[in-house]
């Protein structure tokens, strides 16, 4: 069990002493699986699970079935790592308007435990109201980010049902390195021309990578602290 595990390795005292979100994914998993088998430590146990299902954003599609196939996952354990899934799901359902990006690191912090785990690149609409509180937050497109691919005609669309003043354009680069590219680039400005045009201010377009962000608007790189 946990509690049983060497003070370093513990990740329960890990996150009282330092905080839950110091806690890497293996560890997070290890708190909900809870004790391992006499073969693996619940640390082990958490990081084969991640392996042999293809990695930590492969959990967001994961299944009962497939989840009690593996070894060391019993029924109890499948049925807690689905309840966790769950709550994320409806969590990010809940209305956000309270929440204020004003900032390219406040919108990095607000997406990056969602996007920077992605296997595609996923290009991603924020709705913005006229202070830059948060109305809908929306995937638009699966698939590499192209201007031919990625069309502002549905992007602007959802900001105008959304009736919304302000959007931000978000995308995530799966290689972990979030520079722009020449596409990404004449995307934003194609994106800025026709948000002047309908009175919707384009804020930033920020592409995401692994601990790092890129701000169009700022045109800046940021490289974060490791976690």
């Amino acid at each position: 069990m946990i509690k049983n595990l060497p003070i370093e390795e513990n990740p329960r005292e890990k996150a009282l002493v330092q905080g839950i979100e110091s806690l890497n994914n293996v560890e997070l998993l290890a708190l909900i699986l809870r004790t391992g088998n006499k073969e693996e430590s619940v640390l082990q146990l958490s990081q084969r699970l991640l392996n042999e299902i293809g990695g930590f954003q492969q959990l967001r599609q994961i299944t009962y079935a497939k989840l009690v196939s593996l070894k060391g996952i019993s029924k109890a354990k499948a049925i807690a790592i689905l309840s966790i899934i769950e709550i994320a799901k409806r969590l990010k359902e809940i209305p956000q308007n309270d929440i204020m990006l004003q900032t390219p690191e406040d919108i990095f912090l607000y997406v990056k435990n969602e996007m920077m785990f992605l296997s595609q690149e996923n290009f991603v609409l924020i709705c913005l109201d006229c202070r830059n509180h948060v109305i809908k937050m929306k995937t638009i497109f699966v698939g590499t980010v192209k201007t031919s691919l990625v069309t502002p005609r549905e992007v602007f669309k959802e900001a105008i049902e959304m009736n919304s003043s302000k959007i931000i354009l978000v995308h995530n680069h799966p290689s972990g390195d979030a520079h722009p590219s020449h596409e990404d680039l004449s995307l934003t400005k194609n994106f800025l021309e026709i948000g002047k045009m309908l009175d919707i201010e384009v804020l930033d377009h920020v592409i995401i990578g692994w601990n790092q962000y890129f701000s169009v608007a700022a045109m800046q790189f940021v490289m974060c602290e490791k976690e």
